[in-house]
């Protein structure tokens, strides 16, 4: 049975509790849970996938057995009509016996190559006989054995749909969850005026800016970022406000760290050219956020956040 990721409270500064702040932690706690389900479902269907697999390498077996089943039955078949054939011609040639053979044998010789035949024909008959029961038997064992792997099998591909369609609904309600927290932090960020500036806790200075897009100590460097990468620095600047509301050294659950929450596995990747600096580093962050965007990763690292960063909403 899995277990229900459960919804970690994220470490949030005391002065910035309550408010806008209080439902944009509630979004990452939502987001880091929608992406640990994405994780157990990608799980949850290579395991269906494997197991669905299985199935069906149990029922090509068993196919392949009753093919030999029939080729064996009907060599089976043969045989018996063979044997049947010979005790029938034994019985009307009254066939010799080892005492026929030594009787009418001339001389030595001629006995031993008598007594010879006879034994050799009769341990024949035998060896076929020993030989038919003994596949006859095979087969059965075989077919008893392939019946009980495709029951196994088919039980386990139930077990595994079963588990993925219990992920899957439980992403659609986190999902649904997550949306309408990003509702009211949209309608809360709109009524705010000013907006609440981030803490100062990095030495980057505050900086005017050119565009209306953003205001605060990072909107500076998140132009100046943005700018050289070619991607937007208004959508970067909300990108950054939903995920931490600003602030360079907070965590999320599930280990998400600085002001675009980045797993350290992420931050230690080699596509980023600052992974050296600290992950709660702002201003590194702001460099390899650009960058990253650049190469196409923001849907598949921040959804639903980049979507609605980048919606011009």
């Amino acid at each position: 049975m899995l277990a229900v990721v459960a919804l970690a409270a994220v470490a949030v500064p005391a002065s910035a509790r309550g408010g806008l702040q209080s439902d944009r932690a509630r979004a990452q706690a939502l987001a880091a849970n929608v992406a640990a389900l994405d994780a157990q479902i990608d799980a949850a269907v290579q395991r269906c996938t494997r197991a669905t697999h299985s199935l069906a390498a149990v029922r090509r077996q068993i196919g392949d057995n009753r093919r030999v089943q029939k080729i064996a039955l009907g060599e089976l078949e043969v045989a018996r009509a063979s044997l049947a054939e010979r005790a029938v011609a034994l019985y009307k040639n009254d066939d010799a016996t080892t005492l026929d053979a030594i009787l009418s044998a001339d001389d030595f010789s001629d006995l031993v190559s008598r007594v010879t035949m006879v034994q050799s024909i009769a341990r024949g008959d035998r060896d076929v006989l020993r030989t038919v029961e003994h596949t006859r038997r095979a087969l059965a064992d075989r077919a008893a054995l392939l019946r009980a792997d495709e029951r196994t099998a088919e039980k386990l591909v139930a077990t595994r749909d079963a588990e993925l369609k219990g992920i899957q609904a439980q992403l659609g309600e986190r999902q649904a969850m997550l949306e309408g927290v990003r509702a009211e932090i949209r309608d809360l960020a709109a009524r705010q005026k000013p907006a609440t500036p981030a803490p100062a806790d990095t030495v980057q200075p505050p900086s005017a800016g050119g565009d209306s897009g953003g205001q605060g100590q990072w909107w500076g460097l998140i132009q100046q970022a943005a700018g050289a990468n070619g991607v937007s620095a208004r959508g970067m600047y909300r990108l950054m406000m939903i995920e931490s509301g600003g602030y360079a050294s907070i965590v999320g659950p599930g280990g998400y760290y600085g002001l675009f929450q980045y797993a350290p596995v992420t931050w230690r990747g080699s596509w980023n050219p600052y992974r050296a600096a600290a992950i709660t580093d702002g201003a590194a962050q702001i460099r390899a956020t650009a960058l990253a965007l650049k190469m196409g990763y923001g849907h598949a690292w921040w959804d639903p956040s980049y979507s609605w960063a980048f919606s011009g909403r």
